[in-house]
């Protein structure tokens, strides 16, 4: 069984078949290590704790279930997981991802302003050997994710996953 076939205790904001698309290519990459920022209830985080066996994820909120169910979702799973709460901006908590690093797979997914998700790009990307993921590259009122994915897609290998289907929609991929 794949981390796509398995469902999760929460729902995740990505439609149905993005979320499939884009775990399916987190396991191509069989990550040792995975970087999320931006975990909000856990779903795509349950995810990763059975894709790799170490998880560093950053999250201001660390909202329900929350940390002390996580954990027991890492000791399920047989994973090592590192949350890191505050704001993903914070040079400490830049800092202390870099030290659990490198990472072959990212999705940063946390606050989506053009300013806010373009310093996380900025910050973790040197820490990333393989693919970083972004939720949220179709256009929405008062987000930024689209306008910094539409410069990425100029300088690297891109591809989008975009099924429409939902209130919150595409995931953009990037290969480092």
């Amino acid at each position: 069984m794949t981390a796509a076939t398995l469902a999760a205790p929460v729902d995740t904001a990505q439609t149905a078949w993005e979320l499939e698309q884009m775990l399916a290519l987190a396991e191509s990459l069989q990550p040792h290590r995975i970087l999320e920022i931006g975990v909000w209830e856990g779903g795509t985080l349950w995810h990763w704790l059975h894709l790799a066996r170490e998880v560093t994820a950053v999250d201001d909120t660390m909202r329900d279930p929350g940390p002390a169910c996580w954990q027991g979702w890492a000791e399920a799973a047989q994973s090592r997981l590192t949350l890191l709460h505050g704001d993903s901006r914070d040079p400490e908590i830049v800092d202390a991802v870099r030290q659990h690093g490198p990472y072959e797979f990212a999705l940063i997914d946390a606050d989506h302003t053009y300013e806010a998700v373009k310093a996380d790009w900025e910050n973790y990307r040197p820490f990333v050997t393989g693919v970083v993921c972004f939720h949220d590259v179709t256009p929405r009122p008062d987000y930024g994710v689209a306008e910094l994915w539409g410069e990425i897609k100029r300088d690297h290998r891109t591809v989008e996953i975009v099924d429409g289907a939902g209130r919150y929609n595409g995931i953009g991929a990037v290969w480092l």
